[in-house]
């Protein structure tokens, strides 16, 4: 991932430490980096309580704003609220270089160093939906003519019956 900060996971104390950072310039430079079609609505702001253990280390925060995402039946703009909670525990591995090269952990002389915006990253993208919307009721774009249905009807003919099915559309089944 580009623009790593990496903190060491020696430098926080035993009970832990809290991290928060809002900066929607590297978000911007994310979506764009990952052609992700999304702008800032309210700015992202993610909190982090990071806790090292014996075996790992212990992540749990949240990612609150909103961002604009295009409709998947419309390709209107759409907001969508993000309010995701972190909650994820990643163990040290014993060969570090086995594992895999996006992840928030990695091993570098002996030290374990952790990347707070990885991290942060991993979760914005499991927080987005699967297929965002810019109204529950949206029409979405009509098949024959591609117009957008939420602005009014469009001319094309309603009925879009398959033809290879036509043979079938008079059929009778007696019961």
């Amino acid at each position: 991932m580009l623009l790593l900060k990496w903190v060491s996971l020696s430098d926080i104390p035993a009970q832990g430490q809290r991290f928060s950072f809002q900066d929607d310039p590297k978000w911007l430079l994310l979506w764009e980096r990952f052609a992700l079609d999304c702008h800032v609505i309210k700015s992202l702001v993610t909190s982090l309580e990071v806790t090292p253990r014996q075996e790992g280390v212990y992540f749990r925060g949240t990612i609150m704003g909103e961002v604009s995402l295009s409709c998947s039946r419309c390709l209107e703009p759409g907001t969508v609220n993000i309010s995701y909670d972190i909650d994820v525990y990643e163990l040290y591995a014993e060969d570090a270089q086995k594992l895999p090269r996006e992840r928030p952990l990695k091993e570098e002389n002996g030290k374990w160093w952790f990347s707070p915006e990885q991290l942060a990253w991993e979760h914005f993208i499991l927080a987005l939906p699967d297929k965002p919307l810019c109204a529950e009721t949206c029409l979405g774009l009509c098949p024959g003519c591609g117009g957008n249905r939420n602005f009014g009807q469009c001319a094309c003919s309603q009925e879009t019956l398959d033809p290879r099915l036509a043979m079938l559309r008079n059929l009778k089944i007696n019961r």
